[in-house]
């Protein structure tokens, strides 16, 4: 009897714990629902107020699903394919709508997904928040950088963190330097040939991509670390680490990442790799950077800079913490470094093989100024690296396949009480609540601002006279952004495209090769795409192509 009255008791108590549990759920779940309601309710009087400014143009707007039924009904018309990436939804809602092609802004509000977006593709309003008065980067930036490098990074920081961040790399990115560097990136660029010509022999179709993303880490590795990475010819730990991790980050919204409770463990474990693997790099450069005679790297300078302008106590002993900080923004240029200038060029080849009239003005440009012997121009730039400065031509190329096919726009934040003003119309765009986005895709081809836009047109940058209808509009060239945030490894990139374009054109054609069944849009199979473990745009299957010899 007694058994069974401790049993009842048990009983009740369970019953007794298990409703009051209950209870919490249900009193945590109205708790979530009223905070949805109400951020929902926030966000769309947020953009219904703005809608209603003078001039200012709307897309339809539905209360409880914001422009997600506009938007997706457009993808459903174009037969958007569903690896398309995001920057192209601005564009083609400028071509549905003449509204927003006129203003060359639009209000794109698909919150919960992502925070309400201005949505900037006018070159004069774009330099609004990132020339005039350069704007913070949003939040939600920072909070998806944070697992990757702390957000101390100069893409992510801000305020003091950025400024003596960008000073102290600036020497080591600056045209003078990564020219005496040339040489060592001369020695990558021939591994590159080689594996080419090796694909040449044996006539084999790959994913250009592939090639073109080992050849711009060995050279970042060059630039930065002084080291030879070796990633044309095996797989690299830190690398591996950091794509890895770049995969887990949030901004494809991927609901099973975050709430995947194993992901901040995985966080953990992919920034001690890349940490302890970059760690003897940067101590051999700590005992060495003072020594060091000839070409400096990025962070030999950058080293330098710190003990000069920053604590003259450190030489010969630079504080942990700082080392650390290094590590993360090393993290950040070799992503960066490598990621968009290998996507660059593997659209530089596509779109040389599509207009063989450009790509004869290349070769004839380079017979010109480096002999018509291919074989010897490796030799003669090691040996003069300006000589990559003479070349117009090729520079014209680079810029015209960054004005086409750009990997990325720029991300600040708006503020109460900031616009953004049409100098044409007079209309202001109330930002304050909103992540102001500049579209580079959407601004490089907007046909208010470039004649022939959809057109490969490398003499759009080789002219010289202004009143040339080629000649861009001020502005309106921004793959690198522009402002005091501009992308500090621009010239690199530039100098890169140009040294490996002039060792390889000559001698190889490549043609693509997509398939009858690869996916497209707009008759483009090339198009852009968001890959998972990327958040730049890529080309679609990796560019995949067939070398040939000339």
């Amino acid at each position: 009897m007694a058994v069974g009255m401790a049993e009842d008791l048990g009983s009740r108590g369970y019953q007794a714990y298990y409703g009051f549990a209950m209870k919490a759920v249900g009193y945590l779940a109205l708790l979530g629902l009223a905070r949805f309601l109400y951020r929902l309710y926030q966000v769309r009087t947020t953009v219904r107020k703005a809608g209603r400014e003078p001039g200012v143009f709307l897309i339809p707007h539905s209360f409880l699903f914001g422009h997600l039924i506009a938007i997706t009904k457009l993808a459903i018309k174009l037969k958007s394919p569903p690896t398309l990436h995001g920057q192209m939804m601005p564009l083609m809602l400028a071509r549905e709508y003449p509204e927003v092609m006129e203003a060359g802004v639009v209000y794109m509000d698909v919150w919960p997904i992502s925070p309400p977006m201005l949505t900037v593709f006018r070159p004069d309003m774009m330099a609004q928040f990132t020339q005039d008065q350069s704007q913070p980067k949003h939040p939600y930036v920072v909070r998806e950088m944070k697992p990757f490098t702390g957000a101390m990074d100069l893409v992510s920081s801000d305020g003091q963190e950025w400024k003596v961040g960008r000073s102290m790399f600036n020497p080591g990115f600056a045209l003078k330097n990564l020219l005496s560097l040339v040489p060592a990136f001369v020695e990558e660029a021939l591994v590159f040939r080689k594996r080419l010509g090796d694909l040449a022999d044996k006539e084999e179709t790959v994913k250009m991509e592939m090639y073109t993303t080992d050849l711009t880490v060995d050279i970042i590795g060059r630039a930065v670390l002084g080291a030879r990475i070796e990633a044309q010819k095996k797989p690299v730990k830190f690398m591996n680490a950091m794509v890895g991790q770049i995969a887990m980050l949030y901004f494809d919204n991927d609901l099973q990442k975050m709430l995947n409770p194993l992901v901040p463990i995985r966080h953990w474990i992919y920034n001690r790799t890349f940490h302890d693997e970059m760690m003897p790099y940067i101590q051999d450069t700590v005992r060495n950077y003072e020594k060091m005679e000839g070409p400096k790297t990025i962070l030999a300078l950058a080293l330098k800079s710190y003990v000069t302008e920053v604590d003259a106590s450190a030489r010969g002993n630079i504080p942990p913490a700082f080392l650390n900080r290094v590590v993360n923004h090393i993290k950040m240029f070799l992503f960066a470094g490598h990621d968009t200038t290998a996507t660059t060029l593997a659209y530089a080849y596509y779109e040389l093989s599509r207009n063989p009239d450009k790509l004869a003005l290349l070769r004839a440009e380079l017979d010109d100024v480096l002999g018509k012997d291919p074989e010897q121009a490796a030799d003669q730039i090691a040996a003069d690296p300006a000589l990559l400065n003479q070349l117009p031509y090729t520079l014209g190329v680079v810029k015209e396949t960054l004005r086409l096919w750009p990997v990325v726009g720029t991300v600040r934040a708006g503020l109460p009480g900031f616009t953004l003003l049409d100098p044409e119309t007079g209309v202001r765009y109330p930002t304050g609540g909103f992540v102001l986005f500049g579209c580079s895709k959407a601004a490089h081809v907007n046909p208010n601002f470039w004649p022939e836009p959809e057109a490969f047109l490398p003499e759009r940058f080789t002219t010289r006279d202004e009143s040339d209808p080629l000649h861009p509009v001020k502005n309106a060239f921004r793959p690198w952004e522009m402002g005091p945030r501009n992308c500090i490894g621009q010239e690199l990139a530039s100098l890169e495209l140009r040294l490996v374009l002039a060792l390889t054109v000559r001698e190889f054609d490549m043609t693509p090769a997509y398939s009858e069944s690869s996916l497209s849009f707009q008759g483009e199979k090339a198009f852009q795409v968001q890959l998972k473990e990327m958040i730049t745009a890529h080309p679609n299957e990796g560019m995949p192509m067939t070398i040939r010899r000339t």
